[in-house]
């Protein structure tokens, strides 16, 4: 696989860290010694942005109406860790981010060494080397935030969706 050129950083993340010419999400973790390590989560940053209603990507204020970048077997439980996310943030992050964008069919095999405010996901062992899942991103008005898994969540299951649209989609023999 070719390295991807980097989608244009809009105005509105000009504030945003930048690695290799991606914006470094604001609950992407950094380690001691300055990495930042993408696909992981600073549990302190993302428990911040969902209580506080702020971006996951620029950490600023929500609007409405906000995106929660979900997986497939998030659609169920109505809910996510990833905090929501500014319809303009949403869409540089389907451009940007390889796993959400489909350019990763595997999750990773191996986890990096995690400083104590990194979290790895609740199911990261159930998913570590499996076939990457589907994303979708729920346009919501609100959300209750919720814990799940011992962690805290966006949940749209009382006020809804306004829709749900699919951003990527691997599984074969559907659509």
């Amino acid at each position: 696989m070719t390295d991807p050129v980097a989608p244009p950083i809009p105005e509105s993340l000009s504030h945003c860290p930048t690695v290799g010419g991606l914006v470094v999400p604001y609950i992407t973790p950094r380690t001691e010694d300055g990495r930042f390590l993408f696909g992981r989560i600073d549990r302190e940053r993302m428990q911040r942005a969902v209580a506080k209603r702020s971006c996951g990507v620029c950490g600023n204020p929500l609007q409405t109406p906000a995106v929660l970048m979900m997986r497939l077997s998030d659609l169920p439980h109505q809910c996510t860790v990833e905090p929501a996310l500014h319809p303009w943030c949403a869409k540089y992050t389907g451009e940007a981010c390889p796993m959400i964008r489909g350019r990763l069919d595997r999750y990773r095999t191996s986890s990096p060494r995690l400083d104590p405010n990194m979290l790895e996901a609740a199911d990261t062992e159930l998913r570590r080397g499996k076939a990457a899942e589907p994303w979708f991103a729920a346009w919501i008005n609100a959300y209750d935030v919720i814990s799940y898994h011992g962690t805290l969540a966006a949940s749209y299951a009382k006020s809804g969706a306004r829709r749900i649209r699919p951003v990527t989609w691997r599984l074969p023999g559907i659509f």
